[in-house]
């Protein structure tokens, strides 16, 4: 699912950090009987919100997903992406201002599995360990080989999370 500023969507929309708002519309629209939510990069960090903020929420995997974003270091291609998908450098600063799950983590209920690649170093992004710890039902997985995305390691990635949400859910 593409969300504001995000795949398809990145054209004609702006990034946003309360995603919950969206995960809650598409919620009220499937009417799921579990819902589970697996993100991505960026999509990790939304997860992870939505999963603090969306009671029905019932298990989330996030994979190279950020715990926060420190604007003055990211590399110059993620802040230009970000200046991209947020409309002006402005509201890109002030959007990955807003990308800090610190205080929400303690707030995520559900069973909660976060995936780094051990070779996932971005400047500026501090990347899930903190997450897992800080999170009630947290469980921290880096794969040492991985890159971002987990691109080089997708078959130990993708088997892990999918097992992990199929067993969270039952």
């Amino acid at each position: 699912m593409d969300g504001p500023g995000q795949g398809a969507l990145a054209a004609t929309s702006t990034v946003r950090a309360d995603y919950h708002h969206v995960i809650g519309k598409v919620i009220d629209t499937l009417r799921p009987r579990n819902v589970g939510l697996v993100g991505l990069s960026l999509g990790g960090y939304y997860v992870a919100e939505s999963a603090a903020r969306e009671s029905r929420v019932a298990a989330a995997v996030t994979i190279s997903g950020p715990f926060r974003l420190y604007w003055d270091v990211l590399p110059p291609p993620v802040r230009d992406l970000l200046i991209q998908r947020a409309g002006s450098e402005e509201a890109a600063r002030r959007f990955a201002g807003q990308v800090d799950v610190s205080a929400l983590a303690p707030q995520i209920t559900c069973p909660l599995l976060v995936i780094d690649g051990g070779q996932d170093v971005i400047p500026g992004v501090t990347n899930g360990e903190p997450l897992a710890r800080l999170a009630p039902h947290g469980r921290y997985v880096s794969l040492p080989h991985g890159d971002h995305l987990l691109g080089n390691a997708r078959p130990d990635c993708l088997a892990t999370a999918a097992d992990w949400i199929s067993g969270a859910l039952a």
